[in-house]
């Protein structure tokens, strides 16, 4: 496997430190903006049924980002520990996203699913999101009780 220079993986938006991308994040925030959507507009819900959840390394092999054996290989050489921390934190919010877009696609004008529930489901995905930025660029920070919390309450 190829070892990278640190502007190599600046030019394909890893993080030096912790060898994670940042264009992962897409995957997420595209789907929080179709969700933000379907809570308003339900016809617009239908649009997340084309979301596929996918891990880190699939993403970036089924993506046609120009750089991703850059990102694969920084992503394999990552300190285990700061990989195995984001892979916990992109489970869990690949299950919180699944959930939630099922709850939303299940759900119908004759029975809709109750708005709270939903923009906390929301609520939810976006904090996943958040952690998982700190935990690309380093900042990991716990997981407060009051998040997991919340996103245990949802199951």
């Amino acid at each position: 496997m190829e070892l990278y220079d640190e502007q190599a993986l600046k030019a394909a938006n890893v993080n030096p430190v912790t060898g994670l991308a940042t264009d992962y994040l897409n995957l997420f925030n595209e789907a929080i903006m179709l969700f933000e959507m379907g809570i308003d507009m339900p016809d617009m819900a239908e649009e997340l049924t084309d979301w596929s959840p996918r891990g880190y390394v699939a993403h970036f092999e089924q993506s046609g980002f120009e750089q991703k054996d850059v990102v694969i290989a920084a992503y394999a050489q990552a300190d285990p520990e700061v990989r195995q921390a984001f892979d916990e934190c992109c489970a869990q919010a690949l299950e919180v996203f699944e959930s939630a877009i099922h709850i939303l696609l299940s759900s119908s004008v004759a029975a809709p699913a109750p708005r709270d529930e939903l923009e906390g489901r929301l609520g939810a995905m976006k904090a996943l999101v958040l952690e998982m930025d700190s935990h690309i660029h380093g900042r990991r920070e716990p997981v407060g009780n009051t998040l997991q919390s919340e996103v245990d309450a949802l199951f």
